[in-house]
């Protein structure tokens, strides 16, 4: 019986020694997190390795909206980035007809623009996937009809993203928590999971609310094994507050080098106060101002002795320039020129009229991900489409989830053969750099036409005008090629049927006669094409 109570004294010794001993532990890292923060970080992992936890993003994320209101370098490259992806719009169409009709019904839906396809609605998507690292899209579908409407979740909305246990790299479903206020001006807490728009399976969490809209998650500023993307700014926020620190405590210095612009030298006692008396206002006094500055170009008279010279701050070490790494930090981080971000004197001709290029890859790389993200979302609604029957076809899900569409095929106008529908969409974007319209111009009328005066049969006509229209900027392009092109009017009317066993000579071009225009029609297209870069480059300074 005495060694079982010694045992279980030792026992109890052992256990109050390592409470003890991690009380110290966790004083000891308390201290060292307010050291952290007392030398303005913060404690930002959470106690993840790979990963900041979702309070640290939520922190980061507040104070990237922060700065984007009130600072001016961080708010200028977060816009600059939005004026290049989608400043000039961009083209959104399916080579599919009928998919093109539901592609135009959706991009023209009032709600979805709101939310995502306006030009505006673009604009605020852009910035807010470079300040916040994450979009998270929901679909609501129409069971009748298939159309979708977009919209997004607050991103410090969603806690957790689970994922398959054998694949964190798959994710599952996304816990959303968040306040909900009725009319009453009463608020509730809500949980609500939705599942991945690509999840199939039939795991569900076991508590809280299931959504019946799926959620589709788009992150930026993050490694392959993060679940979350992290801000793009979040690099660039301390150099942008040193900036900041740095040029108020520039104007402090320049400030203080007006406040006394004039030295007097006075050999008395006496003379000091009648200078005193001489200098000082009288408004503090109550009464119209009695003692005003002298006006410009006035004298000074003095008595012996007294001496008035105003304080040389000529050659001052401070100066603003000074502060010219800082800035360029910002601009590193932002991935933008320094002329960027206000400093014209470092530009040229050059820069204003092009991009270094790794800018121009940054943006067009943001642009291709914009394109891949369009795409996925009309692939889904066109699925829900055939899902509720306004497109006829079927749904075949393969061994991962992703639903596969088999549509059925439809009779070519222009060869009376049976073909397989095309089920691409197009995102098109204007060419990045401005000079590049005139040399889009040249180059797409060098590939129709090989380098020669007419039309080698490389494109069809209404292709080359998409094309043309497409690097002009144009807005509205499916409209224009059908007052162009009617559709009654499409394809040439003078077929001629060639010889039964004639085939061009070796060599030779092989064209086809439908892709050829009519010697008349040929000459107003080259005329056109003419006048077309003529007037480009008029206008190009």
């Amino acid at each position: 019986m005495s060694t079982t109570n010694e045992s279980t004294s030792r026992l109890s010794e052992n256990e109050q020694a390592l409470q003890w001993q991690n009380e110290f532990l966790v004083e000891r890292l308390t201290e060292l997190e307010l050291q952290l923060e007392n030398e303005g970080w913060q404690v930002l992992t959470g106690g993840m390795d790979r990963e900041l936890s979702r309070d640290a993003l939520r922190t980061i994320n507040r104070l990237a909206r922060l700065n984007w209101l009130k600072n001016p370098l961080i708010q200028r490259g977060v816009n600059v980035q939005s004026y290049y992806v989608f400043g000039q719009g961009l083209e959104i169409t399916a080579n599919d007809d009928e998919i093109n009709d539901m592609v135009q019904k959706f991009l023209d839906d009032a709600k979805n623009q709101t939310e995502l396809t306006s030009h505006q609605a673009l604009l605020l998507k852009e910035a807010e996937l470079t300040l916040f690292g994450n979009l998270f899209f929901v679909f609501f579908v129409n069971a009748k009809t298939g159309h979708i409407r977009v919209r997004t979740v607050p991103v410090d909305e969603i806690d957790e993203i689970l994922t398959n246990p054998e694949d964190a790299k798959d994710p599952w479903w996304y816990k959303r928590t968040y306040e909900e206020r009725g009319l009453d001006g009463k608020a509730s807490t809500k949980t609500v999971y939705y599942r991945d728009w690509r999840y199939e399976g039939s795991e569900r969490p076991t508590s809280g609310e299931i959504s019946p809209a799926p959620m589709f998650h788009v992150k930026v500023g993050c490694l392959s094994d993060m679940r979350f993307g992290v801000s793009e700014v979040y690099a660039a926020l301390d150099w942008a507050r040193a900036y900041k620190n740095f040029l108020e405590d520039w104007s402090t210095i320049v400030r203080a080098y007006s406040r006394f612009a004039w030295q007097v030298n006075v050999q008395t006692k006496a003379g000091m106060v009648a200078a005193r008396s001489k200098l000082r206002t009288t408004v503090s006094d109550g009464v119209a101002e009695t003692n005003p500055s002298p006006v410009t170009g006035s004298s000074f008279i003095g008595t012996p002795g007294t001496n008035i010279q105003p304080i040389r701050t000529a050659g001052a070490t401070t100066s603003a320039e000074d502060g010219r790494r800082l800035l360029l930090m910002v601009a590193a981080s932002a991935g933008l020129p320094e002329s960027f971000f206000g400093d014209v004197s470092v530009g040229t001709l050059a820069t204003a009229r092009s991009l270094d290029r790794p800018t121009e890859l940054k943006f067009v790389s943001r642009q291709t991900l914009w394109g891949d993200t369009l795409q996925a979302i009309l692939y889904y609604a066109l699925v829900q489409a055939v899902r509720a029957g306004e497109i006829k076809g079927n749904i075949i899900s393969d061994d991962d989830g992703v639903p596969q569409l088999e549509l059925p095929p439809v009779v070519n106008p222009d060869t009376g053969e049976m073909e397989e529908r095309d089920l691409s969409f197009n995102v098109s974007f204007p060419p990045v750099l401005e000079h590049d319209v005139t040399t889009a111009v040249d180059s797409i009328v060098k590939a129709a036409t090989l380098g020669g005066s007419a039309m080698a049969g490389t494109m069809d006509k209404r292709t080359v005008t998409r094309l043309l229209l497409t690097a002009l900027g144009e807005d509205n392009i499916d409209e224009l090629l059908d007052i162009i092109y009617p559709p009654d009017e499409e394809g040439d009317t003078n077929e001629e049927e060639e010889e039964p066993g004639s085939e061009p000579p070796e060599g030779a071009p092989t064209t086809d006669e439908d892709d050829l225009m009519p010697p008349e029609q040929e000459e107003s297209f080259e005329e056109a094409v003419k006048e077309l870069r003529d007037a480009i480059r008029s206008i190009m300074p």
